[in-house]
């Protein structure tokens, strides 16, 4: 479960942007007793802004720490602020996290070279209790790791054979060290695990396999697939896997390939797959008929809603952390609004799982016909004249009950809107009359 994200001098954001998830009463550094960390935290984070704004530069940042964690060295966690040009400053993280049902708090610093400083802290009770610290002063410097009274099992190891360039606590993980593999494995499993975006077409590929684990998932879970082509009104009736053969002149090309990477050696035919897995979505039209269409033909707005809403009832059923880049991408309105509601749901989100999106659907700030998102779960996102990013929340302002969150942001009330100017485009329609006046004349 995700307590609060920070970080510093990454990409856009030159200086700290701070995305907190704990609830506005939330003022100790553990649940009051009677209180669970479900309790004390947000369920939903919507992030708004005008186009590169930054937007999606914040749930990157979530992923490129969570990559740099789960493969020891892979990652790009330093993708400074181009603000601070060559000053070598590093781009810093922030997470705070449950783990265990404990509080933890992890700190990194990455300069170009590698990792400058990381440090773990626990709050077993409302103290903070250091698990580790590890500095490193350059590329050439030694790596030293420091650990707390309370740190058990191989550390010594794991520092040997920890690079300049990878995180000790992904090291640790892969090692499989006895106390720090379970507490990177929580933040893996709430942090950037599950993150989904419509950019393009590829997403297609996403979609594919969600739905191959949909046909192998539980008999249960099949009706389930109904229902979710049956919620959105797809007009789709079933989802079918088959096998089809393999056109001869594709698996031709194949041997053909495999020959040339193999210096001309002869191909075993038998490598090459005579059947494939093939999607198949039957539709009903309204006198009965019944016809299929490939994956390829399926409309962006069924493959969004299919990828979202199975990534959606997976993060509720692990109580894991879902992050989705553009949710309003070819979805209706009233789709969007249901993924939202999931989450915000305390009987279907029972295990505390969590959404972070971006999003230009200003229908989720309004209040028709219930309000769905309170001031403490909007942030905005706005860059300035320098090409700085700037990460705020909707709480931060004057909030009263019965205002309109919609048409307040649209006004500009909160900032992070466009700011259009459109002198050029006037001077260049009218520049364009006036060339067309004297040709005429």
């Amino acid at each position: 479960m995700l307590l609060s994200f920070a970080f510093r001098n990454f990409r856009s954001f030159a200086e700290t942007a701070d995305l907190t998830l704990t609830s506005s009463t939330f003022r100790t550094n553990v649940p009051r007793a009677g209180q669970t960390w479900v309790d004390a935290t947000e369920r939903v984070a919507a992030i708004y802004g005008p186009n590169a704004s930054g937007k999606s530069t914040v749930l990157d940042a979530i992923v490129a720490l969570s990559e740099a964690i789960r493969y020891p060295g892979g990652g790009k966690i330093f993708q400074p602020s181009k603000a601070h040009g060559d000053s070598g400053s590093p781009t810093e993280y922030e997470v705070e996290f449950v783990a265990q049902g404990v509080r933890h708090r992890y700190e990194v610093s990455a300069a170009r070279w590698g990792i400058a400083y990381e440090a773990l802290f626990a709050y077993p009770k409302s103290t903070a209790r250091t698990i580790f610290m590890r500095r490193q002063d350059g590329a050439d410097g030694t790596v030293t790791v420091k650990a707390g009274d309370s740190l058990t099992g191989p550390t010594a190891e794991v520092r040997r054979i920890t690079k300049p360039k990878m995180l000790f606590l992904a090291t640790a993980n892969r090692y499989g060290h006895s106390m720090l593999e379970p507490v990177a494995a929580a933040l893996l499993a709430g942090v950037g695990i599950d993150h989904i975006a419509f950019r393009d077409r590829q997403d297609e590929e996403v979609l594919h396999r969600v739905v191959m684990e949909m046909v192998a998932a539980p008999e249960a879970q099949v009706d389930l697939v109904k229902a979710l082509v049956q919620t959105a009104d797809l007009g789709i009736e079933s989802i079918e896997v088959r096998s089809e053969e393999v056109p001869e002149e594709v698996r031709e090309r194949v041997i053909r390939m495999l020959e040339a990477l193999d210096d001309g050696e002869d191909v075993d035919e038998d490598r090459i797959p005579r059947l494939r897995d093939v999607l198949a979505f039957r539709h009903r039209t309204g006198d009965g008929r019944t016809f299929e269409l490939p994956l390829a033909s399926e409309s962006s707005g069924t493959i969004t809603w299919l990828t979202t809403v199975w990534h959606a009832l997976d993060a509720l059923r692990q109580g894991s952390i879902l992050l989705v880049d553009e949710l309003d991408a070819s979805l209706h309105p009233d789709l969007a609004r249901y993924v939202v509601e999931l989450f915000l749901s305390p009987d279907l989100n029972t295990h505390g799982a969590q959404l972070i999106f971006t999003s230009h659907d200003v229908s989720l700030l309004g209040n028709a016909p219930t309000r769905l998102l309170q001031p403490r779960n909007v942030w905005f996102v706005e860059k300035n004249a320098s090409g700085i990013s700037d990460l705020f929340s909707q709480a931060d302002f004057d909030n009263r009950s019965g205002n309109n969150s919609e048409r307040r942001y649209l006004a500009g009330k909160f900032g992070a809107v466009p700011d259009i100017d459109d002198r050029l485009l006037l001077r260049f329609i009218g520049s364009a009359g006036q060339s067309a006046a004297i040709s005429d004349g």
